[in-house]
């Protein structure tokens, strides 16, 4: 399975509509990217420090809306 290895650096909150997906900041460990700092949402449980496999680094998630 080909993917870009990702550390999760920052938890940022829930997002989806009910609240199925955590917004995550996470560090990408190899590539073009790396070193890099990018949010992604992620589904499932998630702690800062776990390890992601990422399909693509070059996509962004947009940033929470908090109201």
């Amino acid at each position: 399975m080909d993917g870009i290895p990702a550390q999760v650096v920052e938890v940022l909150g829930r997002t989806g509509m009910r609240g199925e997906a955590s917004s995550v900041k996470v560090r990408v460990l190899d590539g073009n990217d790396r070193g890099r700092i990018i949010r992604r949402n992620v589904v499932g449980p998630v702690v800062i420090g776990d390890q992601l496999l990422l399909m693509d680094s070059s996509r962004e998630a947009k940033a929470l809306d908090r109201r």
